[in-house]
């Protein structure tokens, strides 16, 4: 923006408007008693303010553009192809890699990982060696008072989002544009005291992890011990009566942290598939495939002068002849909430108010229960649905406040498509290892329901404004796309194999768990995360013995060996293209790994892997309900991205929307962005 001229005659100096918003201007214009008498001083000041726009940003997660297009084409996207003709449709280039927290961190501070400092879903400390989940942190009181069984803390615990760079909203408050960021991505904790927003993906369940559930059972799964994502409650019936403890929250306020749980009394018909349940002060009667709504379960943490709330959802699996009860992770509650997941408590409260209870885990399907058959597909796709339903309720309610407003910008975020997307790719791949003609028959449909549901959802957006007013902007954009994830590839069993990494003989290589008997001395790479390879260079990891002088070689070695990597069962390649991280972001990010890799369609690094542990076989398939993926080689899953513009900018990246936003609302692009218009050549 451009000042203007100075004022003569008025007594007074010109006012810089390069930096100043509305707020800033009617507050100035009081001080230098701008009134009446100079009503043309302030027209002429008020015409360097930007225009009174609206932007309404939906955020779909996992939207592939060769499917949406697909669809489009048989006429079930009738939303989408409206907006499309009124003004575009085009891909959009994504992060290296294509993980939603590296794409939507990007998204959010308009530049790539070398300034928001997120590479992967987990990260490690090179000093320690310990991993920890990339985009926020959560920490305990430094200190503590004990008291007989009880810890009192006399610092307050610390809750740290780890992206770095100034987000685009802050951009908006500067300039006093009303803005809500509804459940953005790496957005956990929000802090802010002028954009109200929700946070997303990296929100914690109540127990701190990222989804737990309960079943519980008169019959426990055969596989109990190898589930991961949840915890098996066996119980018996006596007399038609059962009791159970839901696990919640870790006590901090007690020594050695017990866990803190809630007890249901369960009696179930003895000729009906009925259940009656007391949980707390709440009573319910369900039948066999109910699901309850949300319902709220508070844990005592110290002698009832403190309790934590959360809420949940339960599902009556079966009654008889073996009784199978499913319990949500549990959520925060949004009414109570025990961490920072509102920028405000009354923005909290004011959605609240609105809407009742609602998910706030940041990834809210639970994909883990459908992978160990917890929940089937059909009672999996019941929860999705809700989920979906909460969503669009939530989305309508934000609309009408932006609808209602002269100007202000919304970034509203759906996540069901990606999560299901991962789930049902099986459905629809011939070629994936649990594909069957009967399951195609069964679920192949899913997908293109639920893209339909995004349809819906875009045109009760649409319905509320109009796509041809040129002071209100509708962009739809997803983070990346997607592809088949037919075959895992054990990254660090492949350098052992090529003598990058020494594993000593003394255990079952399978057999150990986080890089166990690994011989640091004579080991120069690991693997760690979806997407990452780091060097274990002597002086930056806590185990290093590579020298600096041997770490271009060893990298190039290990580069032009993934390249020409074939998979011995049907000779395709496995990987398409290495990013190698330069120095200079390395020193600025030394958490950065030192290789990340594009895999080819149909490949990933295999589950053992991400967590460093080994597998015999190299390469195998996916047997995971988990069937679809896009941490691949960015060129192979870009974004999708529609405007009620036309777009003009050549080979768009998710940067360019994020400068976009700033520049229609009349605000500089800041130097750390890199992207530029979509509306300009």
């Amino acid at each position: 923006m451009t000042s203007p001229p100075p004022l003569e005659g008025v007594g007074f100096q010109s006012i810089a408007f390069t930096r100043m918003n509305r707020r800033e201007f009617i507050a100035k214009s009081a001080i230098l008693g701008l009134g009446a008498s100079f009503a043309p001083a302030t027209k002429l000041l008020a015409s360097a303010l930007p225009k009174r726009r609206k932007t309404l940003v939906l955020g779909i997660d996992g939207m592939d553009i060769k499917m949406a297009t697909a669809f489009m084409r048989l006429g079930l996207l009738p939303n989408f192809s409206k907006l499309a003709k009124a003004g575009g449709l085009t891909s959009a280039a994504t992060s290296f890699p294509p993980q939603s927290p590296v794409a939507w961190s990007s998204f959010s501070v308009g530049a790539w990982p070398s300034v928001h400092g997120i590479y992967d879903f987990i990260h490690r400390d090179p000093a320690t060696m310990t991993p920890y989940l990339s985009t926020s942190r959560v920490s305990a009181p430094e200190r503590t008072f004990s008291i007989g069984n009880f810890e009192i803390p006399l610092s307050a615990g610390k809750v740290t989002n780890l992206r770095q760079g100034r987000p685009f909203w802050d951009y908006l408050a500067d300039y006093d544009i009303p803005a809500t960021v509804h459940q953005m991505p790496g957005n956990f904790p929000c802090l802010h005291d002028k954009v109200d927003m929700l946070s997303g993906m990296g929100t914690p369940d109540l127990r701190g992890g990222y989804g737990s559930f309960t079943l519980v059972t008169t019959v426990p799964p055969a596989n109990s011990e190898k589930i991961t994502g949840g915890m098996i409650l066996p119980i018996e019936f006596q007399d038609d009566y059962a009791e159970a403890l839901i696990a919640g929250p870790d006590n901090t306020l007690r020594q050695g942290h017990p866990t803190v749980t809630a007890p249901i009394k369960i009696w179930r018909d003895r000729s009906n598939s009925v259940v009656r349940l007391l949980i707390q002060d709440q009573e319910f009667v369900l039948n066999q495939g109910d699901w309850t709504d949300w319902l709220q379960l508070s844990f005592t943490m110290l002698n009832h002068l403190s309790e934590v709330t959360g809420i949940c959802k339960l599902y009556i699996k079966s009654v008889h002849p073996e009784f199978s009860m499913y319990v949500s992770p549990i959520n925060i509650d949004p009414a109570n909430p025990v961490l920072p997941i509102f920028s405000s408590p009354a923005y909290g409260k004011d959605l609240t108010r609105h809407l009742g209870p609602f998910h706030t885990k940041g990834l809210p399907a639970d994909t883990k229960a459908l992978s160990y058959d917890i929940l089937n597909n059909d009672e999996y796709l019941d929860l999705t649905y809700q989920l979906i339903a909460e969503s669009r309720k939530g989305m309508e309610y934000e609309i009408s406040k932006l609808a209602s407003r002269d100007e202000g910008f919304l970034f509203y975020y759906f996540s069901s498509l990606d999560q299901d997307s991962h789930m049902f790719w099986r459905t629809i791949d011939p070629e994936s290892p649990l594909y069957t003609k009967e399951l195609e028959m069964r679920f192949g449909h899913t997908l293109k329901d639920l893209y339909v549901e995004m349809d819906k959802c875009l045109g009760r957006a649409m319905n509320a404004f109009d796509i041809r007013d040129p002071n209100f902007q509708l962009l739809v954009t997803s983070d990346h796309g997607f592809g088949p994830f037919r075959r895992q590839v054990n990254l660090n069993s492949w350098l052992h194999e090529q003598g990058f990494l020494n594993v000593n003989g003394g255990m079952d290589i399978e057999e150990g768990e986080y890089f166990a008997d690994v011989n640091w001395d004579k080991t120069a790479a690991y693997a760690l995360g979806i997407n990452a390879i780091y060097l274990n260079l002597a002086g930056r990891e806590r185990f290093g013995s590579l020298s600096n002088g041997q770490a271009n070689s060893v990298l190039a070695k290990i580069r032009q060996g993934l390249l020409a990597l074939r998979d011995p069962k049907n000779g395709y390649r496995v990987v398409t293209d290495i990013y190698m991280t330069p120095e200079a972001e390395k020193r600025a990010n030394p958490h950065a790994p030192d290789l990340i890799i594009g895999w080819n369609l149909g490949y990933r690094t295999s589950w053992t892997s991400i967590l460093g542990s080994f597998a015999r076989e190299t390469i195998s398939d996916n047997d995971d309900r988990w069937s679809g993926d896009h941490c691949i080689d960015p060129s192979l899953v870009p974004a999708i991205l529609f405007s009620n513009r036309k777009i003009t900018k050549a080979k768009p990246t998710m940067l360019d929307i994020t400068a976009t936003i700033l520049s229609e609302h009349g605000i500089p692009i800041p130097a750390h962005m890199t992207g530029s218009s979509l509306y300009q050549g």
